[in-house]
Order: structure tokens, then C-alpha cells, then sequence
């Protein structure tokens, strides 16, 4: 058995493995990735519904009702009302002439029988037939035309009862009850708040990086999510120099964005790279510059300037000293030094590679 005959020696050995332990840190890592990658551009993007309708009644008249603006309506609802009375009374005169040309017909249906009955005995001239003939046929055109008037005024009467043509919300009143619209005239204004879709207008020159059915990343206040291109506009005017891509918003962002609003979109501006990408927890940003820290076979921290580049969810796209495979620091980076010896924490890493 050893006995230390100073006090003093015990005393320093001990603060000197205390020293030891404290300057060894314990860190969690992850690996370094490469992967191909996109340059990205970030353009701004509308929140549209797929559905919006000014509506117009098709017939002159004057106002009985319109629906309240942030009513919600269902598909085929009626929304605003004109009155009837004008058409109603149309549409009795007009069913009355109807009845007159059917008389009318029915009775020269009747007199060309009987005059070609007599026609059989040569008691009667066949001009006489002829004639009556095409005074039949007339009374038959002028019937179908009575009743074609007929159905219009029963088309324009139904008119009359404005209803919506998808189930929304109606968001504006052009016109008050008692006003006279005309056919033309918007009378109100409704939109679907469940079908909603993404509008970009980019630069032009960046048309033929994306196709229909590519997805593209979406940033918002709430986070990010992915949305898929339905359809794409290439074409541009002389000032503006853009094109349009219309991208579906899924349904299950549909609550958490409002019309109107506006979104960041990450754009590919080239063809993708093979790129080296590291954790976003793993940069440490100092006033000298980003870096990481590389632990080395020797279990220490090697500090590695790298230029940024860009995002990709919780990854990001640098340049600098690294290979694919090699571990990085992700907790604990900020107060490291090169050189400071390393305990990695086993679970993280088994955690990290299982992610993988």
C-alpha cells in the first residue's frame, strides 16, 4: 500500500485528474452527407383560392334580397334574388299564344284533310290543297317558335333565382336590395376557402428549370412544407419578364393558410450537383465566420471554416474540408476549441444512424 507523506501531493494529484476530467467534453454527433442539390432562387408566392366567381344573374331586374358578405354558402344555394313579377307575366302571355298557334294549327290540320278527301272526287283544284298545305306548315313553324320563346322566358324566370355555383363563402355585395342590375352587372362576389393553391411569379429565364408535377419547397410562418407544380404558364410580356407556375396547396395546410397570404418558395436555378451537406446544428457562427467541429480519430475537436450555402430542411449545403462520412459535432460545438479531447455520447449516435 502506498501512503503519501504530504498532504500537499495527495491534495494536487487529485485537482490535477479533476482538471483532466473538466477539459473533456461530452458531445453528440452526426454525419456528414453528399448528396445531389439544386442552387436554389427564393421567390415570393400568393395563397389563391381555386375557385372565385363574380356573379351575374344573366337578366335584367330589379333586387329582392342578396345574401350577407362572410355568409358561407353551399354549391347550388341561392344567394340573391331578383323580382319575378315581369317574367311571370311574360311567361302567362307567351303560353297563351302558344295555346292560340296550337288552335290555329289543329285547324288547318283539319281543313287540309278535308280538302284532300275532296280532292279524291276532283271536286276541288290541287292549288287550293297546295296552299292550305303551306298554311299548315307555317302554323306548325310559328308554333315552334312560340314555344321556344316559351322555354326562354322560363330559362330567364329560373335566372331569376341567383345560386352559387360551388360551395364557399360570398365575400362582396356589388349591389343592395332595390337596385335594378343589368344582365351583366356583378351582384356579388364568393370564393371557396377549402381549394386553395400557390401562385409564383419567377424570372423568365428560370422557365425550363421546373415541369408540372415537380415539388418545390414552401416556407410560411408556421414552417415548411412541400407542394407539388399543376400547372405551368412560360410565356411572359416585354415589361415584367416573368412566368407563372400554380402549385396545389395540400389539404391539410388549408387551415393554416389564409387567402392573401404570402409564402416563400425555393426556386432550382441549375441542374443538381453532387453537394456536401451538413446538420444546421452543426454550424457554429462566430464573428470570424461559420465552421464546424470534426471529431477525429483521437476523440478531439478540429475546427473546419466552411462557406454556406443553401438549406434543405434541417441540412445545409457548405464548402470546405469535408469528406462524406465524417462525424461532426451537433451538441455542445459552441464552447469548443480545436484540440479539446471528446466523449461522444453513444446514444445519440446510435440515434443518428438509425435516422438514416
Amino acid at each position: 500500500m502506498t501512503y503519501f507523506k504530504s498532504p500537499l501531493l495527495a491534495l494536487a494529484l487529485i485537482m490535477g485528474g479533476q482538471v483532466l476530467a473538466a477539459d473533456e467534453r461530452s458531445v453528440g454527433v452526426a454525419t456528414v452527407e453528399q448528396r445531389p442539390l439544386s442552387p436554389k432562387l427564393m421567390v415570393v408566392g400568393t395563397v389563391h383560392s381555386r375557385s372565385l366567381a363574380q356573379l351575374t344573374t344573366g337578366v335584367a331586374g330589379k333586387l329582392e334580397w342578396v345574401q350577407e358578405a362572410g355568409t358561407r354558402v353551399s354549391a347550388g344555394e341561392v344567394v340573391a334574388r331578383l323580382d319575378a313579377t315581369p317574367l311571370t307575366l311574360q311567361l302567362a302571355e307567351q303560353q297563351a299564344l302558344v295555346n292560340r298557334e296550337e288552335i290555329a294549327l289543329a285547324r288547318l290540320e283539319r281543313n287540309l284533310t278535308r280538302l284532300e278527301r275532296l280532292a279524291a272526287s276532283q271536286s276541288i283544284s290541287r292549288t287550293e290543297i297546295d296552299d292550305t298545305r303551306s298554311e299548315r306548315d307555317l302554323a306548325k313553324s310559328s308554333l315552334e317558335l312560340a314555344r321556344v320563346r316559351l322555354d326562354i322566358i322560363r330559362d330567364n324566370l329560373a335566372r331569376t333565382q341567383l345560386k352559387a355555383p360551388f360551395g364557399g363563402i360570398v365575400i362582396s355585395r356589388s349591389h343592395q336590395a332595390g337596385e335594378d342590375v343589368g344582365p351583366a352587372e356583378p351582384v356579388l362576389t364568393i370564393t371557396d376557402p377549402d381549394h386553395l393553391e400557390i401562385r409564383l411569379h419567377a424570372p423568365l429565364k428560370h422557365s425550363r428549370r421546373v415541369n408540372i408535377g415537380d415539388e418545390l419547397k414552401v416556407y410560411h410562418s408556421n414552417g415548411e412544407f412541400s407542394a407539388r407544380i399543376r400547372t405551368l404558364i412560360p410565356v411572359s410580356d416585354v415589361r415584367s419578364q416573368t412566368f407563372e407556375a400554380r402549385l396545389d396547396l395540400p389539404q391539410a395546410m388549408a387551415r393554416e393558410i389564409n387567402i392573401g397570404e404570402l409564402v416563400s418558395m425555393a426556386l432550382p436555378i441549375a441542374p443538381a450537383t453532387l453537394t456536401t451537406l451538413v446538420p444546421r446544428d452543426a454550424l457554429v457562427l462566430r464573428s470570424s465566420g461559420a465552421s464546424v467541429f470534426r471529431v477525429t480519430p483521437e476523440q478531439t475537436a478540429e475546427r473546419i471554416p466552411v462557406t454556406l450555402g443553401d438549406g434543405e430542411g434541417p441540412w445545409i449545403a457548405v464548402r470546405g474540408e469535408l469528406n462524406a462520412g465524417d462525424t461532426l459535432v451537433i451538441r455542445g460545438a459552441e464552447t469548443l476549441t480545436d484540440g479539446m479531447k471528446l466523449t461522444v455520447q453513444q446514444a445519440a449516435a446510435q440515434a443518428t444512424a438509425s435516422a438514416k
